[in-house]
């Protein structure tokens, strides 16, 4: 431990041993921050010996919270398995689990994923005959779009129908009555409910808000700039009156408000908390210091931020290159040719690189491109395994056996054979008539209802029947499925029909997923004995997460999509007028910041060459006109970059075009000494900061305090290029 506590720097060994007051670490980019949260949870556990299961650490993703487990259980090297750290969500279906009767819910109820959602909201927007001469599906979005932000905003049907008075959002509201009351009826909750419910529930009921204060000792938040107001009052309920909360976020990295997310709640942090602490990274492990210049001159033009000035002693890398294309198909192109030189170059292979744009749209020239020069790549967003229609059809069978979900029973009797959709419709007319869910009047002993609307589900019945048996006996998820696929005939349907074997694949990638399942299962941590209903929880809860990078391949992935990630060069596309910023952000400041610091997340990515291209002169829909520069362009600083235009690429690959560097401030970069001869007392100016004066020597670093009391006093690198003696 001791070992690893030497290798933090100064701010982070700050970070780790402050745990008598609450700590908000505004992290910069590439600052370190998952070294620092994982460093201090083992920290709590091996020197102040709190036990790791009186640790909460929550972050947004299922893939963080697996990585941050990983990474203590390698610091601690003692397997520990008895980690709390989990998303948002994971850690409310805990809670639900355990107090389910406090939440009015029956035990086993059933966690619903975006696709189920969807599925309920077409079929009651039917039933409310609501879709007349409108887009369905543009509906549907609107709808499931209004029915979060009431949940979110704690907002009941009752109450959100005395507040409406636009026409489609009073069809919203009469879809939002019918959606609770269906969730209600089957035992089902849709991903906004855990959080409510668990507000609801610690409100509402101190006895239980109580048990689950004092079950933890510490608590611990990631990305806490994407908070929203629901979260940070579960925060706040667990932490009232104690000292034990340490959040972890960077304001300039808030780009997720329309996913709720609000900067100004890590902004105000200490307005919560009189007593907190701050502690900033800044000190970058990530990019070189000229990508780090352009982009902390960038974030500047924000005004509702924290200040910082992210630094590092990587002095030796490129000017960051800014290209002027004429068309959206050129931009492509110069792109392309550009990889072709890195990858010529052997220094960088093609999972070395990233392009990013704004919005999806942008990406169809770079598919065309580079499948033309066969450079391989991988689309993030593409169709995600669970949702392709085999993996889909399983666990409907899954999801029926565990809670006789009436969803996924419809969706397999559309599989069945000789059962259309009229007698379907019979099925779940006759359930509802006698108060069955449809399952229980398919296996019922008495076998005259079903039989007076269908003799075709004979098979079926048996199936299902024994498979409750194995469910009942808790038996291997891999054994249950399989019995289920083959008997049913499913499996060998599948065969008979896939001609390239691609469906057959993926049900046997998901068998090999069951297995892993079955072998890793431990009931603690799910706080579920049953299997399948831990598996169940498991996959709603990763539903929505990030795809996976595949190997030697360049990724084309939107700005939104690359958050938290990393790659050595970046292309950043598209920087256009109307394009990003986007034309609806131009309504408000808080729009236009969101946007800025959009970009400012693209600019962290890299890690040794930037690259940025804008289209000049092409008529574009999307602007309504002639595509033009971005006004982010105007705001890069000119004396950070160098500027391409008239760029033409030949049919040979050669690239021609104007090249300018506006400033000669790195002609002798590299030749730039880090020891200069600083001393306390000299006088010193900042290209972006001001004058100042040396304070105090530590090391290679300068305290400087600056001129202009906004900035204070900073600690900043000697090598810094924008700074220097006056």
């Amino acid at each position: 431990m001791n070992n690893l506590l030497e290798g933090l720097n100064e701010n982070q060994l700050k970070a780790v041993m402050t745990n008598d007051r609450p700590l908000r670490i505004i992290a910069g980019a590439g600052s370190g921050k998952t070294k620092v949260i994982t460093t201090k949870i083992a920290y709590l556990i091996n020197d102040l010996k709190i036990p790791s299961w009186k640790i909460l650490a929550v972050t947004f993703t299922n893939k963080a919270a697996k990585e941050m487990k990983d990474r203590v259980q390698k610091i601690l090297s003692n397997n520990e398995d008895r980690l709390f750290i989990s998303t948002f969500h994971s850690f409310c279906t805990r809670v639900l689990r355990e107090d389910f009767i406090s939440a009015n819910l029956e035990k086993n109820f059933l966690i619903i994923d975006t696709n189920d959602q969807q599925q309920i909201i077409k079929k009651i927007i039917k039933e409310l005959n609501l879709n007349q001469d409108q887009d369905n599906r543009k509906l549907q979005r609107f709808i499931i779009s209004r029915i979060s932000y009431w949940k979110n905003h704690l907002i009941s049907p009752q109450e959100a129908r005395d507040e409406v008075f636009d026409p489609n959002e009073r069809n919203a509201v009469k879809v939002y009555r019918v959606y609770q009351e269906t969730l209600l009826t089957n035992n089902q909750v849709d991903f906004d409910d855990l959080q409510v419910k668990v507000y609801q529930m610690f409100n509402n009921n101190p006895e239980v808000l109580e048990k689950w204060r004092s079950r933890f000792e510490y608590v611990m938040v990631d990305e806490f700039q994407d908070t929203n107001e629901l979260q940070f009052d579960l925060i706040k309920f667990l932490t009232k009156n104690k000292n034990n909360l340490t959040v972890v976020g960077d304001p300039d990295q808030t780009i997720y408000s329309w996913r709720g997310a609000q900067v100004n709640i890590i902004l105000n942090f200490e307005k919560s908390y009189k007593n907190a602490l701050t502690v900033v990274l800044d000190r970058n492990y990530r990019s070189t210091q000229q990508i780090l210049d352009l982009a902390n001159s960038f974030i500047s033009h924000n005004k509702n931020r924290e200040e910082k000035n992210i630094y590092t002693d990587n002095t030796n890398g490129e000017i960051v290159e800014v290209k002027e294309v004429a068309t959206r198909y050129m931009e492509a192109k110069s792109v392309g040719a550009e990889i072709q030189e890195l990858i010529k170059s052997k220094k960088y292979n093609y999972n070395d690189i990233f392009v990013l744009y704004r919005m999806n749209a942008w990406s169809q020239e770079f598919e065309k491109v580079f499948a033309n020069l066969k450079i391989p790549f991988q689309l993030i967003g593409g169709i995600k395994f669970r949702e392709r229609k085999v993996i889909k059809d399983a666990m409907a069978f899954l999801k029926v056996i565990a809670v006789k979900d009436n969803l996924s029973m419809e969706r397999i009797l559309h599989l069945t054979p000789k059962v259309g959709e009229v007698t379907i419709e019979k099925i779940i007319s006759l359930a509802n008539e006698h108060h069955l869910n449809i399952l229980d009047l398919i296996i019922n002993e008495d076998q005259s209802l079903i039989n007076s609307i269908t003799k075709n589900l004979d098979k079926l019945r048996t199936v299902l029947i024994e498979a409750l048996k194995l469910y009942k006996l808790n038996s291997s998820l891999e054994e249950l499925l399989k019995f289920v696929l083959v008997e049913s005939g499913y499996e060998n349907k599948v065969l008979l029909l896939d001609d390239d074997k691609d469906d057959i694949k993926n049900i046997y990638a998901f068998y090999d997923q069951l297995n892993k399942f079955d072998l890793d299962f431990n009931s603690e941590t799910f706080g579920e004995e049953n299997k399948l209903l831990a598996f169940l929880q498991e996959e709603a809860l990763l539903s929505e997460e990030e795809d996976d990078l595949q190997p030697n391949k360049v990724t084309l992935l939107t700005i939104h999509a690359a958050k938290g990630l990393e790659s050595k060069v970046v292309f950043i596309a598209g920087l256009n007028r109307d394009v990003f910023p986007s034309k609806l952000s131009m309504f408000t400041i808080a729009q236009l910041e969101e946007e800025r610091r959009a970009l400012y997340v693209a600019l962290t990515r890299a890690k040794e060459k930037l690259y940025i291209s804008y289209v000049k002169g092409e008529f574009s829909y999307i602007s309504q006109g002639e595509l033009g520069p971005s006004k982010f362009i105007g705001e890069l600083n000119k004396n950070l970059y160098s500027l391409e235009t008239n760029i033409f690429v030949h049919g040979d690959g050669v690239i021609t075009s104007n090249k300018t560097i506006v400033s000669s401030r790195f002609e002798n970069f590299n030749k730039n000494d880090s020891s200069k001869d600083y001393q306390k007392g000299d006088m010193v100016s900042h290209m972006i900061f001001g004058d100042g004066v040396v304070v105090k020597i530590v090391d290679q670093q300068l305290q400087i305090a600056f001129n202009n009391p906004k900035f204070g006093v900073m600690l900043i690198a000697s090598s810094n290029p924008v700074l220097k003696k006056k």
